[in-house]
């Protein structure tokens, strides 16, 4: 017999919930262009500037077609510019143009208010335990999505 088990549902109920928590707090930040999937955009280009489109799916786990409705609006709000990789003439490059940096002084005010409404109660040990579930989960729905 197979256990019944709730990790699922309460991963899928916290995602949307956490998302809605999320966008507040952006939003009473003035921060409200980094809401959803934009914000994952330009949260991953922070990490590492002009990368391609390949790259920006697999940092952000949104699949191309999404990613691209994305990068086009970002770019149209002036967010992200396309610039031709200067070594492969085939691939394109998504680049930062700095209108994000308006939001670089409020980022980690926000990260740390999520923080502290995700890790309420929490004891370090208990952070760092959860945080290495989470990513093995992550990993074996990868691995079954390949």
């Amino acid at each position: 017999m197979v256990k019944k088990t709730k990790g699922g549902t309460l991963l899928s109920q916290t995602h949307q919930v956490c998302a809605r928590v999320w966008n507040k707090i952006l939003r009473d930040n003035n921060m409200a262009d980094l809401e959803g999937a934009r914000g994952r955009v330009i949260f991953s280009l922070w990490g590492k500037d002009g990368v391609p489109i390949k790259t920006l799916c697999e940092k952000t786990s949104l699949d191309k077609s999404t990613l691209t409705g994305i990068i086009d609006r970002l770019e149209r709000d002036g967010y992200i510019e396309r610039r031709q990789s200067e070594t492969d003439k085939r691939s394109t490059l998504i680049c930062l143009t700095g209108k994000e940096k308006e939001f670089a002084n409020n980022i980690q005010k926000v990260s740390d208010q999520m923080n502290s409404v995700f890790y309420k109660g929490f004891s370090d040990e208990e952070i760092t335990q959860f945080d290495s579930l989470l990513q093995r989960i992550l990993d074996n729905c990868k691995e079954a999505e390949s």
